[in-house]
């Protein structure tokens, strides 16, 4: 059976704690799109996002997009923020994490995803042996199906999950 706990859970993009993830030998960061650093049907990145992005590649990570967005969209969102992406990636299979991978010459021992779904970007992660980071959703607008989701996402959080990254 597939574990689904994240290795780390946080509120936001902005509280990873990327000294940790250096610490732990982490350098790439796979990213979702919707409710992860944009919210859902939210077509351009805010100002912040871009300075994160910024900082992460800065800080010297290699940076993919991984989404199960439609490719108009997500390759909007990664051109504003010079960034490959792998759109309509079927996550919660593993197929689009490991083509991420690939894209940018990453290995999964040293790649983290974030997200904001246990069932798509968690189990993802897991199937093709990346570490994962999950993260609050930005906003309660959701795909019909994600809205099922969240309903059994509240209580599997509530059991895997005893603290926040430190």
């Amino acid at each position: 059976m597939i574990d689904l706990k994240p290795d780390y859970f946080v509120d936001t993009i902005y509280d990873i704690d990327l000294t940790v993830l250096k610490k732990n030998e982490i350098n790439t960061i796979l990213i979702d799109i919707d409710n992860t650093i944009v919210p859902f049907k939210t077509m351009e990145p805010d100002d912040k996002v871009l300075a994160w992005i910024k900082l992460l590649k800065n800080e010297g990570f290699k940076l993919c997009l991984v989404s199960n967005a439609y490719p108009r969209r997500a390759q909007i969102i990664a051109g504003r923020l010079d960034i490959p992406v792998i759109y309509m990636a079927k996550k919660p299979f593993k197929k689009g994490v490991v083509d991420s991978l690939k894209l940018i010459k990453s290995k999964n021992y040293e790649s983290i995803l974030v997200g904001d779904q246990i069932f798509t970007d968690i189990f993802a992660a897991r199937l093709a042996g990346v570490k994962s980071i999950l993260v609050e959703p930005m906003t309660t607008s959701d795909f019909f199906m994600t809205k099922i989701y969240r309903v059994f996402e509240f209580f599997v959080k509530r059991h895997l999950i005893k603290e926040k990254m430190k």
